[in-house]
């Protein structure tokens, strides 16, 4: 009889302490909810059941916040790390990423910027409010953003509100093809400079700042992708580009936007040039364009391919011309020429320099881009 009694206080002590468990853990949760801060994993013990199968139960809050039921179904993926990732199939929840900005709380000069921040924040709308209504230095900063942007409309506008929404799928521009466009764009430039130098018209130049902004509208659009590919494991698979590469892919893209930058610079260095006696292409600076050409073409063309050999090549090329280039600058001081053609002639060569440099990291990044693809996990 004793023995029973005593059976009985443990097990009553036993459900006792499993609801303080229960309250403690859901009462945790709920601070976490209210704080805007959901718990970012949690520790779950592998069952097994029916003798062959082994099951994990999903958390009861991340069943709610995808808007799933019993018998719904869910995609397990197996990442090739080895990690599971469960994508919730049946989901009838729309998600939209808002952003909102109130003017009386940014100076103008920065207005630009926090939208452009908005857009590569992955927002499908901007919603932007002025109490004071919007002078016409704001609706050109919009005009402005819009025009650098690709797929922003104003979709609702009223004295003192705008909302803006973004219409571009992120899956509908593959990542290496908008890679493609900004180096076709940079690489016609320079050779339309080259043109020009070489005696042609200046006209083929006049469309110059239009290409520039073209290459930075690419760059934006780039940087939105990556990030969400960064975010979304749908986004991840839909571009077919796995996270790591994508954060690769990231700073290529701003190697090949600060090369654009010097093309759009030796544009308006050639078209301000006040002497119209052509130059030779194959005496320095302007021999070195030809190298920097075929060893662009090269890294460009191993975004997809795995030719490392060619990426050795463009590098020890782009190496030797760099060196070539600071050789030429320093010969310029002891030089002949007039200060104004001097200082035309290490203007040019300082940004063809500096596409060569960059042209080299943009080389080191394929190589580590490589090497992870190569990679491979074992189990030790």
């Amino acid at each position: 009889m004793i023995k029973k009694y005593i059976e009985y206080i443990v097990l009553l002590i036993f459900v006792i302490l499993l609801k303080i468990k229960n309250y403690l853990v859901n009462a945790y949760d709920g601070f976490n909810v209210s704080q805007g801060k959901p718990p970012k994993s949690e520790i779950r013990k592998v069952q097994l059941t029916g003798g062959s199968t082994y099951i994990v139960s999903l958390p009861k809050k991340w069943v709610n916040e995808h808007g799933l039921v019993a018998k719904d179904q869910v995609r397990i993926e197996w990442r090739p790390s080895g990690t599971l990732r469960i994508v919730p199939e049946a989901t009838s929840l729309v998600r939209k990423r808002v952003v909102e900005l109130d003017l009386s709380k940014i100076p103008d000069e920065m207005v630009h910027d926090h939208l452009v921040g908005s857009y590569l924040a992955g927002s499908q709308v901007i919603k932007i409010k002025s109490q004071k209504g919007f002078e016409r230095n704001h609706r050109k900063t919009f005009r402005k953003f819009i025009n650098s942007t690709r797929g922003v409309e104003i979709s609702a506008e009223s004295e003192s509100s705008i909302e803006m929404i973004n219409l571009l799928n992120p899956s509908e521009m593959p990542l290496y093809s908008s890679l493609n466009r900004m180096y076709l764009l940079i690489s016609s430039q320079i050779r339309d400079v080259i043109d020009v130098l070489s005696g042609g018209d200046k006209e083929i130049l006049e469309d110059c700042h239009d290409r520039e902004q073209e290459v930075d509208a690419i760059r934006l659009l780039l940087e939105r992708q990556v990030g969400q590919i960064l975010e979304s494991a749908s986004i991840e698979d839909s571009l077919g580009t796995s996270r790591w590469e994508a954060s690769g892919i990231g700073k290529v893209v701003r190697t090949l936007e600060r090369m654009g930058d010097h093309s759009y610079a030796l544009c308006k260095l050639t078209l301000d040039r006040s002497s119209d006696s052509p130059l030779s292409i194959d005496s320095m600076p302007m021999s070195s364009t030809q190298v920097w050409q075929s060893s662009i073409k090269l890294l460009i063309s191993n975004l997809r391919r795995r030719k490392i050999s060619e990426i050795h090549s463009a590098k020890g090329q782009l190496l030797g011309t760099l060196k070539d280039l600071e050789n030429f600058e320093i010969a310029l001081i002891t030089s002949d020429l007039d200060s104004s053609e001097a200082l035309f002639f290490y203007r040019i060569s300082e940004s063809l320099r500096r596409m060569c440099a960059y042209s080299i990291n943009m080389g080191e990044e394929l190589l580590n881009i490589q090497s992870h693809r190569d990679s491979i996990e074992i189990t030790e």
